[in-house]
């Protein structure tokens, strides 16, 4: 006859049959929590080594701006988008501005403009440029236009009438 292990019943707000001993379910735990602390760790270093590890392609002065600002999916993308305006050549009017309208990153016709220099940072969408690992205070609901509005109100006070509509017209 086979021997069977003792059975535990503990009672935590409904009984519960293990069979196992109170003080292992408790280094059961511990070990486990040891593990997702270990995990949330690797996980924290692969995400700050791919913020500052970039491919041969994005050494160029056209990404210098770019690198370590926005994340490698928008690199990658705005390096295809750099591939494809060498197809297109110097004819805007192909480009359809696709990865500007759908995606906020600069289209071809827009890239032809930064093969001298460097790509701004400015030119590609702040969803982009978000690569933190921790909330640093991205996420605030604080935004504010007052000054700027301001700024149009004393403007518009010291137009006459006809730049005055044409102001309003504009907002």
């Amino acid at each position: 006859m086979e021997a069977t292990p003792p059975v535990f019943l503990s009672w935590n707000m409904h009984p519960r049959v293990t069979c196992r001993p109170p003080a292992e379910g408790k280094v059961v735990k511990d070990a486990m929590n040891n593990m997702i602390k270990l995990q949330h760790v690797e996980i924290k270093a692969s995400f700050e080594t791919s913020t500052h590890v970039f491919g041969h392609v994005f050494k160029k002065t056209l990404y210098k701006r770019l690198v370590e600002m926005v994340s490698r999916n928008a690199l990658n993308v705005i390096a295809a988008e750099v591939e494809r305006l060498c197809y297109l050549g110097n004819d805007p009017s192909s480009c359809g501005c696709v990865m500007r309208i759908t995606l906020g990153l600069p289209c071809a016709c827009e890239l032809s403009r930064y093969t001298a220099g460097s790509i701004p940072v400015d030119s590609v969408y702040m969803f982009w440029r978000r690569l933190c690992f921790s909330d640093q205070g991205l996420c605030e609901a604080e935004v504010s236009i007052k000054e700027e509005i301001e700024t149009i109100s004393k403007r518009f006070e010291e137009l006459d009438v006809c730049d005055k509509l044409t102001l309003k017209s504009q907002l």
